[in-house]
């Protein structure tokens, strides 16, 4: 593990694509979220799903079930959360449990990390 991508939370304005091949030169696997646009009435069931598929294309359908796919990971693997500083501050009750749960995997062995990344080309696409 190189001293530059060590277990932590980041964030960057980075798009997931680069950030993701950046990692993967630093010798760890990425695993990328892309959230759907429209998340639905349950906005933390949705991303706890999403979450489960990108990390183990399992479908998490509770908190402990996403807490068990964590748990799993494999030694140097890194969620990069595309567009996933936007939604922390969009949907701030989802993201403070569901960033509990991802530093407690970060705090935990193997060495995990997570990348709050830019926007995707898609949504800066969209958004211009």
């Amino acid at each position: 593990m190189t001293a530059a991508f060590v277990p932590g939370f980041y964030t960057t304005k980075t798009d997931a694509a680069s950030t993701s091949g950046d990692w993967r030169l630093g010798g760890w696997t990425p695993k990328v979220l892309q959230l759907p646009e429209d998340l639905g009435r349950d906005v933390r069931g949705t991303v706890i799903r999403e979450l489960g598929r990108a990390l183990d294309r399992t479908e998490a359908d509770s908190a402990d079930a996403l807490a068990s796919v964590l748990a799993r990971q494999p030694e140097q693997t890194v969620l990069v959360w595309a567009r996933g500083t936007a939604f922390a501050d969009e949907q701030p009750s989802a993201w403070k449990a569901i960033s509990t749960l991802l530093e407690e995997r970060i705090a935990a062995s193997p060495a995990f990390a997570v990348v709050l990344a830019g926007a995707d080309k898609k949504s800066k696409e969209r958004d211009r």
